[in-house]
């Protein structure tokens, strides 16, 4: 029983830190003059659409194959709600 409850607490802390890093990267994107709602992941999958200068390999390096792929993505459908 604790150790389901310690499994529980854990995952309730990774889905918290998650939210909160996306909130922080959402606030970067917005501060560098982004759109609202997205992340700088998103926003770097953009520029490398784009042609312009970008950090995609780096966050991908860091965050996992295709990151900034999925996050311009989610960004994508989300954004027509």
């Amino acid at each position: 029983m604790i150790h389901m409850m310690t499994g529980l607490i854990q995952n309730d802390l990774m889905a918290y830190i998650k939210r909160v890093l996306t909130a922080l990267s959402v606030l970067l994107n917005v501060l560098l003059g982004g759109s609202n709602n997205q992340t700088f992941s998103a926003r770097n999958w953009e520029w490398r659409k784009q042609k312009k200068l970008n950090v995609v390999i780096l966050i991908d390096f860091v965050m996992g194959k295709d990151h900034c792929l999925e996050c311009w993505i989610y960004w994508k459908v989300r954004r027509k709600w």
